[in-house]
């Protein structure tokens, strides 16, 4: 070890002596309003060199100048044609035009509005503002009804809480984060991407599988990476009215301003309610609790001297929710079963990054912190949960020679203090838990690159190890395969993450003490990219396997007056396929068709069954034109197959479920119309107007020993009717 360590040593200090001089610049495409979109991933080298590197997720890139390198660079990305141009000066800018020669004739393209990065190692799909913009997304939790990696439903039929599914798998076992900072964990893990507007949102980016070990341990299932938008890109004024026939109301304003080269600041504001009391199904209860939120957010970019920058700042979010029984329902000697939640909840966070001489080096700083307060009641019963949240992480990349060898290592530090109290039942950890990585990441700027890391975390008087391996292999220069393998690990937040067993009459019963839930996630990918008719097509499949070593079991089956909980005793694993295909059926016109299998398994009282609510068969059509005058056109059709149902034959007959729910369309669509800095859209939601029927069982007797709203399966909400204004002003 101590030899390989002076090797190491002296390759630093050998290159370090080369005279060098930096490059830097942007690799961009233009819109059809001639807005600069960048590229990420691009390849950027010098002419006739392996001397290159691959632009980042603000199409930036950073080269190394030598007596060797040459006097041109050149920039490529599949389906774009190459530009070379003069190795000279800084801040270079590059524009790539789309295009695919056939026969010596140029045709051009239009770029997807979502896409699938090409040179990513981790499978990285990107949804752009327009993707975002296709269903009026009022919130993140809203953002992913055209997208067919991210599912998402309803926890219960009373608290209006959604949950997202990956894999098959609950949105637990997905990292969410903020600008690469976990913000979406803990007790907001259900309902935290609600305090996440979609007008706020730049791009999302999707990776399944285990991520990078940089970003922490929590990453089983996936990431989503969350771009928002930055103080020295954004718009001077955006606002966002929306208005639906459920009479919710939702207001977003942006206000930047550019201060100097040096100093920029984003503020960020929005308000959004409901009023309805409506219950169009007749079970006495409110469709969806009435609510009221707000959210407050100011973000600064600064730059200090030629070599260090970064961005802080600081958000709050109020939400107050009121569901539960009408108010002219009364049960219980005169009371009605009703349900409330106040989440008052205060983000900061500050990012810098030290930019040394040498431009393949940089050291940076991740801080934030966060404080959690929520508390409310289901009927009868109290809830309270706390939480405070201190994370830091210290990266610091380089390259071993050249820039086809680099590595990130750093130590991270997470102090995670939980607590929640439902009734007389209490549960949470207080975790200070220090960390270290290092990341191994090789790229032959061709067809080949992998990615190595191991980091480990000391939790519970226990060193936890985390290792990850992310390979991609272009097979051919529009075909390419990905694998991923690795572990990931995480603290449970019983009640935060499993809102539905607190709105049931069911008796939950602790069996053991609860121990970390650790999986392993292991995958391949296969995309490829191909014309049909001189029109962009691209064809995916995901093949991937999460299987847990311990899981925080949740039995509801045993007992339909009962919720026992208990660690994982037996198998339980998930083993997800998914099939996509995008592609333009004529100009302008995007067609998306994806069919997703989930065999998900969990062993429940010894035995190995299918993991309840939870379909098996998946199947998403998107279509989104545009017409050259101002006019575009989106509609989405989801289709959900059957689900496995609890057992609820030890109840009444007229409390008793079938074994099998059944499967079921839902309908989206949105017209817009864009006229310079205007936009006016109107849309619905479940046009079908499909929903579960008898969602809550014995609804007429909430405080009785039958009452669950907790087997939901399907929509609760009927049809619904949208419309909307935005006024941008850059």
């Amino acid at each position: 070890m101590r030899k390989l360590i002076i090797e190491f040593i002296f390759l630093i200090s050998v290159f370090s002596k080369i005279q060098a001089q930096p490059i830097t610049g942007t690799v961009a495409e233009t819109d059809v309003e001639g807005k600069e979109i960048p590229i990420i991933g691009a390849n950027v080298f010098f002419l006739g060199t392996n001397n290159g590197t691959i632009s980042d997720a603000n199409g930036k890139f950073q080269l190394i100048k030598s007596s060797t390198s040459g006097s041109k660079i050149v920039a490529s990305y599949i389906g774009y044609v190459n530009d070379t141009i003069n190795a000279d000066g800084t801040d270079l800018k590059i524009i790539l035009a789309k295009s695919v020669t056939l026969n010596d004739v140029i045709v051009n393209g239009q770029k997807s509005d979502s896409y699938i990065s090409s040179l990513n190692p981790l499978k990285t799909e990107v949804l752009t503002s327009t993707e975002l913009r296709k269903n009026a997304c009022c919130n993140l939790a809203e953002s992913f009804e055209s997208n067919p990696t991210v599912d998402v439903s309803f926890t219960d039929a009373v608290t209006g809480a959604k949950k997202i599914q990956m894999l098959g798998l609950s949105g637990i076992y997905v990292q969410t984060m903020t600008d690469v900072l976990p913000t979406i964990r803990g007790l907001s893990i259900n309902n935290g991407m609600n305090w996440i507007p979609g007008p706020w949102v730049e791009s999302i980016q999707l990776n399944k599988g285990t991520g990078s070990v940089a970003n922490g341990f929590e990453s089983i299932t996936g990431q989503i990476n969350v771009e928002l938008k930055k103080p020295e890109t954004a718009e001077r004024f955006f606002i966002n009215m929306y208005g639906s026939s459920e009479e919710r109301g939702e207001l977003n304003l942006q206000f930047a301003h550019k201060f100097n080269k040096k100093l920029s600041t984003l503020l960020l504001a929005s308000g959004s309610q409901m009023k309805n009391a409506q219950d169009k199904n007749g079970d006495t209860f409110m469709d969806q609790p009435d609510y009221q939120q707000l959210q407050l957010m100011n973000r600064w970019k600064f730059l200090a001297g030629k070599h260090i920058e970064g961005m802080f700042g600081a958000k709050w979010v109020y939400d107050s929710r009121n569901g539960g029984q009408m108010p002219d329902h009364l049960h219980n000697g005169g009371i009605a079963y009703q349900t409330h939640m106040d989440v008052n909840r205060q983000e900061a966070f500050i990012k810098t990054s030290l930019n040394p001489n040498k431009i393949y080096q940089s050291l940076g700083l991740q801080l934030s912190g966060i404080n959690h307060e929520q508390k409310g009641f289901f009927g009868l019963k109290n809830y309270s949960g706390n939480e405070q949240t201190l994370y830091a992480n210290l990266i610091w990349q380089s390259i071993i020679g050249n820039t086809k060898h680099n590595y990130r290592l750093g130590g991270t530090f997470l102090a995670d203090h939980t607590s929640e109290v439902f009734d007389t039942i209490y549960t949470g950890y207080k975790n200070n838990i220090p960390g270290a990585f290092f990341e191994y990441t090789y790229d032959d700027l061709k067809n080949f690159s992998a990615v190595l890391g191991l980091r480990t975390d000391y939790v519970n008087q226990t060193i936890n190890l985390t290792p990850r391996l992310h390979i991609r292999y272009a097979v051919t220069k529009s075909a390419t395969l990905r694998m991923s393998a690795g572990r990931g690990f995480r603290a449970v937040n019983l009640f935060a993450e499993n809102p539905a067993i607190m709105a049931t009459s069911r008796t939950i019963i602790f069996t053991e003490k609860l121990n970390l839930e650790s999986a392993w996630n292991g995958g391949l990918n296969f995309t490829r990219s191909f014309y049909i008719k001189n029109r962009e097509a691209t064809l995916s499949f995901d093949l991937y396997r999460t299987q847990f070593v311990n899981q925080v079991v949740l039995d509801y089956d045993q007992s339909p007056q009962f919720i026992y909980v208990s660690n994982l005793h037996g198998q339980s694993f998930a083993n997800s396929f998914q099939a996509a295909f995008n592609f333009f059926l004529i100009e302008k016109l995007e067609i998306r068709l994806a069919y997703k299998f989930n065999d998900v398994q969990q062993t429940l009282n010894k035995q190995l069954l299918q993991k309840p609510l939870t379909p098996r068969h998946r199947a998403l059509f998107n279509a989104a034109y545009a017409l050259k005058n101002h006019w575009k056109f989106d509609a989405t059709v989801q289709w959900v197959g059957e689900q496995r149902l609890p057992s609820t034959l030890n109840n009444p007959e007229e409390f008793q479920l079938p074994q099998q729910s059944p499967s079921y369309f839902r309908v989206l669509g949105q017209i817009t119309y864009i006229k310079h800095r205007w936009e006016f859209y109107i849309g619905g939601e479940n046009l079908n107007d499909f929903r579960q029927k008898n969602a809550i069982i014995s609804a007429d007797e909430p405080f009785g020993p039958y009452f669950d709203s907790s087997l939901v399966w399907g929509p609760l909400t009927g049809r619904m009717v949208y419309t909307g204004i935005r006024f941008t002003l850059k």
